[in-house]
């Protein structure tokens, strides 16, 4: 059985319930929402959503320019380090035989940001290896 692939996308936004709403209806649109986590300390929120690859991809870059448009990170302030207004967006194989669907959708996210979103991306984890969150932080 094929299952769908796992996000949960971090927003720099866990205060403006119009932005979250913005954001879930962005996400919501080619996948399943199946949860929200908004921390009004860190400022932070987090997405779960499930969709196949090439739904995902489409449902993230939704995310991603929607918290373009509504986070402004001059004016941001919360616990947690970020990085951006989408901090950062994993993308999670439900299965290990799911490893390269999940590494071909998270690759091709990362060009169509770069490319139609003209924005730089920072790959870590499996797609670069000795690479955390933490490399980008310190």
């Amino acid at each position: 059985m094929r299952l769908p692939l796992e996000s949960v996308p971090n927003f720099s936004e866990g205060r403006d319930r119009a932005t979250l709403d913005a954001l879930a209806g962005a996400l919501s649109v080619r996948a399943r929402l199946l949860d929200v986590h908004a921390d009004v300390d860190h400022h932070r929120s987090v997405f779960t959503l499930v969709a196949d690859e090439e739904d995902l991809v489409e449902a993230l870059l939704a995310g991603v320019a929607c918290a373009c448009e509504r986070i402004d990170l001059r004016r941001h302030e919360g616990a947690h380090p970020r990085i951006g207004a989408a901090d950062v967006v994993p993308v999670v194989p439900l299965q290990p035989a799911d490893m390269e669907r999940a590494k071909w959708a998270a690759l091709n996210l990362a060009e169509r940001i770069g490319a139609e979103l003209s924005l730089p991306v920072f790959l870590y984890g499996e797609l670069a290896p000795g690479r955390g969150p933490a490399f980008f932080r310190s």
